[in-house]
């Protein structure tokens, strides 16, 4: 269900891990942010912008992932705004959709909403009465960026922040840790997150955006006390750090392969720790 987390901005669900993509209205236009998976996906965000009486002529794409560029074919011929490195994540990331979709790079390349406006630091996007201020918070993917609109104190923070599932860390979760104790100094209202239920209220928001860098330092500082101790071999480090100790009950375990999605940050974790000291595996 398409839900108005503050005025004139809504979050729309997609199907991918409890999704969120988002439609801002401003006095002057409306703006798209990611368009999901799925072409029917995407429609509805159309759908929806049309039947408030605009034109759904802009999309912004947060960064280069399946999720967030698959769904748009009804904004093809748009403008599109991405990070200019966004460009580059999709090229890379074509061969492995094909593969994992069964379908030819072709496809692939003809389905994925292509950015048409570029940037390369922070851009600023305005709506009439209020503006959307795109700027990096790498960590998840090298290119991400999130959104904040100040008159309404609101973050779109893409994948950077996820409210349902485990940290998913692609990129770099020392990157990560330190996006979101950026994202930590602005004064924010509501959270609409990549994946899970938006958050309302500044303590809310600020004791999430707290847990997932207590997180994710607690998980790099078992690693690395670990590592330090001699300890090479990887199954034994992901086996230490456990779901119930460092997520508990903050998420669901039965949801999403949420002890999978664990040890996958855990791994990523590892593997740093282990390259930044130049050692190898047992």
């Amino acid at each position: 269900m398409i839900a108005e987390e503050a005025p004139g901005i809504f979050s729309v669900p997609h199907s991918a891990a409890e999704g969120r993509n988002v439609i801002a209205l401003g006095e002057e236009s409306a703006i798209a942010i990611d368009v999901g998976t799925h072409p029917e996906e995407g429609g509805q965000m159309a759908d929806f912008i049309r039947a408030r009486g605009y034109q759904p002529n802009r999309v912004i794409i947060t960064h280069g992932h399946r999720d967030h560029i698959l769904g748009g074919e009804v904004f093809r011929g748009v403008d599109v705004f991405a990070p200019r490195k966004t460009v580059g994540e999709i090229r890379r990331q074509i061969p492995g959709l094909a593969k994992q979709m069964g379908l030819a790079e072709d496809v692939i390349r003809r389905r994925v909403l292509h950015p048409t406006i570029t940037f390369d630091d922070q851009l600023w996007i305005d709506l009439g009465d209020r503006q959307l201020h795109l700027f990096p918070t790498p960590g998840h993917s090298p290119d991400i960026v999130s959104v904040y609109i100040s008159d309404c104190r609101l973050l779109v923070a893409s994948d950077t922040v996820v409210t349902g599932i485990a940290p998913a860390i692609f990129h770099s979760s020392v990157e990560l840790e330190a996006s979101i104790n950026r994202l930590k100094q602005l004064e924010i209202e509501t959270l609409i997150s990549g994946h899970g239920p938006a958050l309302h209220g500044q303590a809310v928001v600020q004791d999430w955006l707290n847990w997932l860098t207590t997180y994710i330092s607690g998980v790099r500082s078992a690693v690395a006390g670990m590592i330090a101790e001699g300890e090479r071999d990887r199954e034994a480090i992901l086996a230490s750090i456990g779901y119930d100790e460092y997520i508990g009950d903050r998420l669901p375990k039965n949801k999403h392969g949420m002890p999978k999605r664990h040890r996958n940050a855990v791994a990523k974790i590892a593997d740093e720790e282990m390259a930044t000291r130049c050692y190898d595996w047992a």
